[in-house]
């Protein structure tokens, strides 16, 4: 027999708030209808529509030797509810009070109707003698039961956040791997406008993409000149030539709104950026919650399409009063951790942006697209963000790809010597250095740990001639320094900006007989580089010259004091350039035909230089030969030249004392 037989008991139940009286069920059941007796309720609503399809289906019973509560089954092409009775049920005999309950998912619980039936002690059971309540499920077994539950669930979450985890893992380390080995690596930028390119102001503004989403949603935003994943491609392109970045970014979008924009189209990506939550701030019918729940979709989304994510915050707005997205900010540092998954606040990366950089009061121009993109570069190169190389003042960065990684084009060969003042790394007894011949371009990447950082390529040029471009963030517009008054400035408008590029020449050479290049060399200040704000950075050097050069690291000062507040006497040895060049510090050298010096002619000198407000300057020099001194005063807003003025000697000063002593001696003798 494979068809099941039931004794029923049926009844229409109409739901209604009128409707408040138990109804009688027809007929009764015995106590041996074991796994037949069966009830079954056709349900009609008079205030809409009940929303079966949502619903779940529960069946109170009770009586004086029976509690009960249990999951029915809905019919949802018959709007019929049926329950078929427990072994342990169906053995109560007794008139039973029942009522069903329909539960949905919001939370929201109807009490559908109340029913009375019937169970009927069938002769066999007649010697069934009741000595104590039964009651079918206890406070206890359904706390215990919903215990276990809950701990099955538990496991269950964390054994899916491993599985998440231990692919994210798998996948970044795998994907730094190609990008290393220069295999074909696509890097994803996922996220709303700021991703897009937003930007309906500028002058330079592009038409909106053509390219519509996978869903076909077509884009009507008018993009910036360029874009920050665009920026980070051209960045990323002179290191590993076979990466391509995909932006899948759209304007207006919410974790909600963006996941189907961007659904069921693989993007083939190895590394996915997401940089979501500022719309989400803003959107008031969205919670936190809500946000959390929906960017854990997108991740774990992207984590299945075999791509590992990197979470980046999203960037400072130029408004500087609107605090909310911080909130937003914060939650995605959690998501983050949860997946453990490295996360970059874009706020530290935006710092000191200049409100040149903004199309409006929240999203970037072209400039402040090129930016972000190339800030974002360092990411990827050298250590890369899995194996941050950190420097601040004092420290320095040398050219052993395990220890500060490095990297450099086929213009470039190492070598060893015992004449390289480097650490015998390589081979006992002999320095490194990285061979820059014509054409050779070295790469640092690094995170600076403090503000207003200098640096200076440590070379020696064996030609003694020099033509060495230096490039912070592949010539990206720099950011403000930290603080206005930095370096000495009384005006608050006076930034000294930091330089994006410069090029040093043979002039430049400092050091060793005027072969090397030396941060504590004293050179132009014109020509001094800085890391303005902390946060990443990446430094390209480029040997321009036809003759080759050593490459010894990259070193660190803090830029304010190495400026200005360094007390050391450097020896420049003869010395032929413009005094005006020179930074603040006390010096020794041989003027010969130097430029704006007091006097004429070769001597020894001294020279003491120090800096003012509004970029004036102070000199104090000695002619060792002729024991001359001298006071000179630079202001550039009043004359291009040093004036200077020629201070009493001490045998002027003891004549002059003798003189007035007679003067003093005759008039007491009057």
């Amino acid at each position: 027999m494979n068809e099941k037989v039931y004794k029923d008991l049926k009844a229409t139940l109409k739901v209604s708030a009128s409707n408040s009286e138990s109804i009688s069920l027809s007929g009764s059941l015995s106590t041996q209808d074991i796994q037949t007796g069966r009830l079954k309720f056709k349900l009609t609503g008079s205030e809409g529509n009940l929303q079966l399809e949502l619903a779940e289906a529960y069946i109170y019973l009770s009586s004086k030797t029976l509690k009960s509560e249990a999951l029915a089954t809905i019919d949802k092409e018959y709007n019929e509810v049926v329950y078929i009775l427990s072994d342990e049920e169906i053995k109560h005999a007794g008139n039973i009070d029942g009522e069903l309950y329909l539960r949905y998912p919001n939370g929201q619980t109807l009490s559908a109707h109340k029913f009375k039936f019937k169970i009927e002690r069938a002769l066999i059971d007649q010697s069934i003698d009741i000595t104590e309540s039964v009651y079918n499920v206890s406070f206890e077994t359904l706390i215990q039961e919903y215990r276990e539950k809950f701990d099955q669930l538990e496991v269950e979450l964390y054994r899916q956040l491993a599985k998440y985890r231990n692919m994210q893992q798998e996948l970044i380390s795998g994907a730094f791997e190609k990008l290393r080995k220069g295999e074909p690596t696509q890097i994803v930028c996922y996220g709303d406008s700021l991703t897009y390119g937003y930007d309906i102001t500028s002058i330079d503004k592009r038409p909106a993409d053509p390219m519509p989403t996978p869903n076909g949603t077509l884009h009507t935003r008018e993009r910036a000149s360029t874009t920050y994943p665009e920026a980070l491609e051209s960045s990323l392109k002179q290191v590993y030539p076979n990466v391509t970045v995909k932006n899948c970014g759209y304007s207006g979008d919410t974790v909600l709104t963006s996941y189907l924009k961007w659904d069921k189209v693989n993007p083939e990506g190895d590394i996915t950026l997401l940089m979501l939550g500022h719309n989400d701030s803003k959107n008031a019918a969205e919670t936190i919650s809500d946000f959390m729940v929906g960017y854990r979709k997108i991740v774990e989304r992207a984590l299945s399409w075999g791509s590992s994510i990197i979470f980046l915050t999203p960037p400072r707005q130029k408004n500087a009063t609107d605090f909310t997205v911080d909130v937003y900010s914060q939650a995605v540092m959690q998501l983050a951790k949860e997946y453990q998954a490295p996360v970059v606040d874009m706020a530290g990366v935006t710092e000191g942006a200049p409100a040149s950089f903004y199309s409006d009061s929240v999203h970037f121009n072209g400039r402040g697209y090129d930016f972000l993109g190339k800030k974002l570069a360092s990411l990827f190169l050298n250590k890369t963000i899995l194996n941050v190389v950190k420097v601040k003042a004092h420290d320095s960065l040398n050219v052993i790809k395990e220890t500060s990684g490095i990297q450099f084009n086929e213009n470039c060969t190492m070598s060893t010597s015992e004449y390289f003042p480097t650490e015998d790394a390589t081979e006992t007894g002999k320095g490194v250095a990285l061979v820059l011949k014509t054409g050779g371009k070295a790469y640092f990447s690094f995170y600076a740990e403090e503000a207003n950082l200098l640096f200076l390529p440590s070379v020696y040029a064996g030609s003694k001639t020099l033509n060495l471009k230096v490039e912070m963030n592949f010539a990206a517009e720099p950011a403000n320094n930290a603080i206005s008054y930095a370096f000495n400035t009384t005006s608050a408008r006076v930034m000294n900006k930091p330089l994006k590029s410069t090029t040093y020449v043979s002039t430049d050479l400092n050091w060793y007989s005027s072969a090397a290049l030396y941060i504590d060399g004293r050179i132009n200040t014109n020509k001094l580089m800085y890391a303005p704000r902390k946060g990443w950075y990446t430094v390209t050097i480029e040997n321009l010259d036809t003759y080759a050069i050593n490459l010894f690291n990259l070193e660190f000062r803090n830029a304010k004091g190495a400026m200005f507040g360094n007390n050391t006497l450097y020896t420049l040895g003869t010395f032929t350039g413009d005094i005006l060049t020179l930074a603040a510090g006390d010096y020794e050298l041989y003027s010969n035909g130097t430029t704006n010096m007091p006097f004429s002619g070769a001597a020894l000198s001294t020279l003491e230089i120090y800096n003012g407000g509004s970029n004036r300057k102070l000199f104090k020099v000695t002619n060792l030969t002729s024991k001359a001194s001298y006071e000179g005063v630079y202001n550039p807003t009043s004359s291009a030249q040093v004036i200077w003025k020629e201070l009493a000697t001490t045998e002027w000063t003891n004549i002059q004392i003798a003189g007035l002593q007679t003067q003093i001696d005759a008039l007491k003798n009057e």
